[in-house]
This record gives structure tokens, sequence and C-alpha cells, in this order.
């Protein structure tokens, strides 16, 4: 049975959430859910669906009786393992943020015990990189100090000391920590908790307050000569149709 337009703008108000807030995460224009919480019109079931599913996931229970109230904690663990369990990695990141603005953490990833310009590996972070340059999801990274394996066209690295840098990765996105075991097998925890979520940004921005910006220029030498010439030969090679970004990127704010 479809929630109803008093229980839709009960949630709002236990949420603090605007109309046009909640439209945006239900993928609804402001007008249409403007007319259902007024109850006008003859709205669509599926309407009444993408707002309650976006409504749960933001913590709301609905309850009898045109009743809500927020959820009791929520906790979901999963492990990802497999020769593929890098594509589920990235994939993860961009479904914490199906509409984009978003922020990925990443700290304690070596690039060099894991070869990720492994052109296979390479790819999967491409693939991931062009959606969230496209929809301005943004990344961070900590790395190892005088680690220059990188990935991303954008510098948006920094430097730690050992005595700061974690031998596990973990990236944070979100509700969501991403954890990755090396093994063997190599596989991924993700814990899907708003608090823990939060706790361990708050390590990360330590950390990240306290890391050495990596210059631009240490950053174009070593892309170019690393991840975008692996690129380029692929492409000659035929292994890949497009051909990689010819330059750098700027330095995107923090």
């Amino acid at each position: 049975m479809p929630i109803s337009s008093k229980q839709i703008r009960a949630a709002r108000g236990l949420l603090n959430l605007s109309q046009k807030e909640l439209a945006g995460k239900a993928d609804l224009s402001v007008n249409s859910l403007n007319n259902i919480e007024r109850e006008v019109g003859s709205p669509r079931n599926d309407s009444f669906q993408a707002i309650e599913d976006a409504l749960v996931k933001e913590g709301v229970e609905f309850l009898d009786k045109d009743g809500v109230r927020l959820a009791g904690e929520q906790l979901e663990i999963e492990k990802i393992d497999g020769p593929n369990f890098l594509n589920v990695y990235y994939e993860d990141f961009l479904k914490a943020f199906p509409h984009g603005n978003g922020e990925v953490l990443i700290i304690g990833k070596d690039n060099k015990r894991f070869d990720h310009f492994a052109l296979e590996r390479l790819l999967a972070y491409k693939r991931f990189e062009a959606v969230a340059m496209k929809n301005n999801i943004r990344e961070r990274a900590l790395f190892l100090e005088n680690d220059t394996h990188f990935l991303s066209m954008r510098n948006h690295y920094r430097w730690v000391p050992k005595e700061l840098f974690g031998t596990v990765p973990v990236a944070i996105y979100g509700d969501n920590v991403s954890i990755i075991l090396w093994g063997p097998p190599a596989r991924m925890i993700i814990i899907r908790n708003p608090g823990i979520a939060q706790t361990f940004r708050h390590h990360f921005e330590l950390a990240w307050s306290m890391a050495k910006p990596v210059p631009d220029d240490v950053h174009k030498f070593h892309y170019e000569t690393k991840a975008q010439k692996i690129l380029e030969q692929a492409k000659k090679d035929g292994l890949i149709k497009d051909a990689p970004p010819p330059k750098t990127a700027k330095k995107a704010r923090k």
C-alpha cells in the first residue's frame, strides 16, 4: 500500500528537508511533489514509490495509521571477493551519489602492493573517474610519502609519513566505508552505517590536515609517464577504444 501524503509531509519534517531537496532525492519535479503533498490530481503509484524509497534511504520508517518515525540504527556489512572486486569497489562509489555532488576519501591504498597499473584495473578506475568528473564527485587520497603511483588525472593527493599511513586501504563515501583486505585472496568489506562512516571521516580529515600536498609538477610528470603512458600504448595496440585525456586536469579546489 502506498504511503500517504500526510506521511510524506511528516517525514520531510522529521528530516528537515525542503520540497526541493526531497524531490531531488526521489528524482521528481518539485511541482509533482508539491501536488502529491497537497493531494492534488492523480499521481502515479511509481511516484509514491520513488518518494518512499528516498525517505527510507534517509532513515525514515513508515507505520500504520499515517505514522512515521526515524528508523533505528542501520548497520549492513557486505563482503565482496573474486577477481572483479575492484569493479564493485568503484561502482559502489557511484551508487552512493546517484545525483552526483559527493566525495570519496581514500587512505592506506598502496598502488605498488596491488598492481593498479595492470590495464584492466587501470581501466576500471578510469571508467569511474570519467563518471565522477562528469557528476562532480570529488576525490581526496592520502598516499604514503613519496608514493608517485597516481591513477587520477586530477591532483587530489597528499602525502603522509609512514606513522600515519595504515596498511589497510579504506574508502569513505556517503554513509559507507569500504575496506580492502589484500589476502590472498584479495577481497573487500563494505560497512554501511552513518556513525561509522563519520568516525572514519573525522580520522581522515585529521590526517589530511597534517599531510603534505603533492606538487602539481610532480603529479603531472608521474601521471603522464605512468598511467597516461599505459593508456596511450593500449590505445595504439587497439586494446581500448577511447584515447586517454592528453593532459592532466587542473587541480581541484579543496
